[in-house]
């Protein structure tokens, strides 16, 4: 509970900053108020590690994997730490690459604590000057963020406690335990990045994180985020929230996306909603007045009965495993945690939702049937040499898939038919395509009960998956590796 009303009370701070028109505020101002919502947004992350640590609960993780807009979010950190900088009368310079690219695949969260160390020990030891951060792209496309200071420097005892525990020398002058760069390291540890650390030619420190391409790839070459984000155009959507500002900012976004809304004060004004008529997707605040997410949800899905079902994405402040298992038990599609950060987030939450439990205007043809996201960080993770053979390898899986369902099918071999649909299950998450891979489950579930009748109304539906799917890679294939083809 307290770590529910401490997410909630954040999340009036960021909904609030979110909503205000900056404008108008003159630039000290304004850049201020930035500072406050970058800090807010990290107190967000941090909340959630110590509610996790305290509990002994895992942290919530992303249906897919992380996708991080490194322009905007090098933006912050730069409004963040001008302010800070400018209060102890030091200049703070942003000098970013122009080959950098649009979108990386490393947690923000972790990324921003880890820069966050490192800027903040640089503008606590430097007595004037500035801090510099670059970020350029380095050898074999690695990352590199490097922070350099006009301070004193790292002394050869510092030096060789660098990354300890409370590592600074007892007979430093300096003020401070030591703990930063420790900090430091674990976080690098965690995103697969390396820590650099020298003192400059003329004088000064510098510390270098180092993101091999591995580590930074997957996600590269997708679009920008805005670019994806879902088109709710002719949508009907039912906003159930009683939070007056988390209201309006939901509000706001959707119209942002095109929606036709729907808002309602409390759990039982959506349940009657509900009754009234069917909604191309719903969101449902968990904790509301008079009938909370979690009795709406189950009233809608018990109505529902076998028939078309609408998308729920339920928000909440609620964070831990068990809740979520609750919510998901009671029949949501996707889990919004708050705050919200970003247009972006929101979006890629609905597009999840949308995706696992396509609606009329949907239409399961259209789009490529895998997630670019997903096959970008597979083929980020083989790397460039491996990276044909391993599309070349999958399209083969999925064609030995689709000649056993046939074979299974035409010999009535439930045996064959759950074999392959097992296979499947993983092969279809791997690509990201959610829909063939509850599909294919459902199948195996069948197969593993003798249920003839569902294995007869799934399996055509699983083949035309595969065959889509299958063809798909086929022409990713070409499309990416069109010279190694021609040879």
């Amino acid at each position: 509970m307290l770590g529910h009303d401490m997410r909630a009370a954040i999340a009036d701070i960021l909904g609030g900053l979110a909503l205000a028109d900056l404008s108008s505020l003159d630039p000290e101002s304004r850049l201020q108020l930035q500072r406050v919502q970058s800090s807010a947004e990290q107190l967000v992350r941090l909340t959630d590690e110590t509610l996790a640590l305290v509990t002994g609960d895992d942290l919530p993780r992303a249906d897919r994997p992380v996708q991080t807009s490194l322009g905007p979010f090098l933006d912050r950190i730069a409004a963040r730490w001008l302010a800070h900088a400018d209060a102890r009368g030091l200049g703070f310079r942003l000098d970013r690459a122009d080959d950098l690219p649009a979108e990386i695949g490393t947690d923000p969260a972790a990324l921003e604590r880890i820069l966050s160390n490192m800027i903040g020990n640089a503008v606590k030891y430097s007595p004037a000057g500035e801090v510099h951060l670059r970020v350029h792209l380095g050898p074999q496309e690695s990352l590199c963020l490097r922070v350099r200071d006009t301070g004193p420097g790292f002394s050869e005892a510092a030096m060789a406690r660098l990354f300890d525990f409370a590592g600074r020398p007892e007979d430093s002058g300096q003020p401070g335990t030591g703990l930063g760069l420790h900090i430091v390291r674990e976080l690098a540890q965690r995103i697969r990045a390396q820590i650099q650390v020298a003192n400059g030619a003329e004088g000064g420190a510098e510390v270098s994180l180092i993101l091999p391409r591995r580590s930074w790839a997957p996600g590269v070459e997708v679009p920008s985020a805005a670019a994806d984000l879902p088109d709710l155009a002719g949508r009907s959507v039912l906003v159930a929230e009683d939070n007056p500002t988390n209201r309006l900012l939901v509000q706001q976004m959707l119209e942002t996306l095109g929606a036709e809304i729907t808002l309602v004060e409390d759990g039982e004004e959506a349940a009657e909603a509900l009754a009234d008529r069917r909604f191309d997707l719903v969101l449902v605040d968990i904790e509301m007045p008079r009938l909370s997410g979690i009795d709406v949800i189950r009233r809608l899905r018990a109505a529902e009965g076998c028939g078309p079902a609408s998308p729920v994405l339920a928000i909440t402040a609620f964070v831990l495993s068990a809740n979520r298992d609750q919510i998901y038990d009671a029949g949501a599609d996707g889990i919004l945690a708050k705050p919200i950060l970003s247009l972006d987030a929101f979006g890629e939450a609905i597009a999840r939702v949308l995706m696992k439990r396509p609606t009329s205007g949907d239409g399961a043809e259209t789009g490529a049937p895998f997630d670019r996201l997903h096959l970008d960080r597979l083929l980020a993770l083989a790397g460039p040499e491996d990276g044909r053979e391993l599309l070349r390898r999958m399209r083969e899986d999925f064609g030995t898939v689709e000649r056993g369902l046939d074979e299974g099918r035409a010999r009535d071999d439930l045996a064959l038919i759950r074999t392959r649909t097992h296979v499947l299950i993983s092969l279809a998450g791997a690509v990201g395509n959610v829909i063939l891979q509850a599909e294919a489950e459902a199948l195996n579930a069948a197969a593993r009960s003798h249920d003839r009748a569902t294995v007869a109304r799934l399996l055509p539906m699983v083949l035309h998956g595969v065959a889509r799917l299958r063809a798909a890679l086929g022409g990713e294939l070409d499309a990416r590796f069109a010279m190694e083809a021609a040879g």
